[in-house]
């Protein structure tokens, strides 16, 4: 993933992908900004994992298991009301 974002980031800064950021100037700032996205992103995100990993460990699977299939009931009884009506 890293590797991708930062080929498509240079790609950008070239003015040669899809959302070409090269003709706009980036300033000192902004990358700054970039910067603190990038690692509050992936902190947040390590975090996330550990915790659940964590909690599987402890619990097991079935709890999370019994979740999601709740939700995917509700989310289709629900798409299935919007498709009705």
């Amino acid at each position: 993933m890293a590797v991708a974002t930062i080929y498509t980031l240079l790609k950008s800064i070239s003015g040669k992908g899809d959302n070409a950021i090269g003709v706009a100037q980036i300033t000192p700032h902004q990358w700054t900004l970039i910067g603190i996205g990038f690692a509050v992103s992936f902190l947040v995100g390590y975090a996330s994992v550990a915790w659940f990993m964590a909690w599987v460990r402890r619990r097991g699977f079935v709890p999370f298991a019994v979740y999601r299939i709740a939700l995917g009931i509700a989310v289709l009884a629900f798409a299935g009301k919007l498709a009705a009506g």
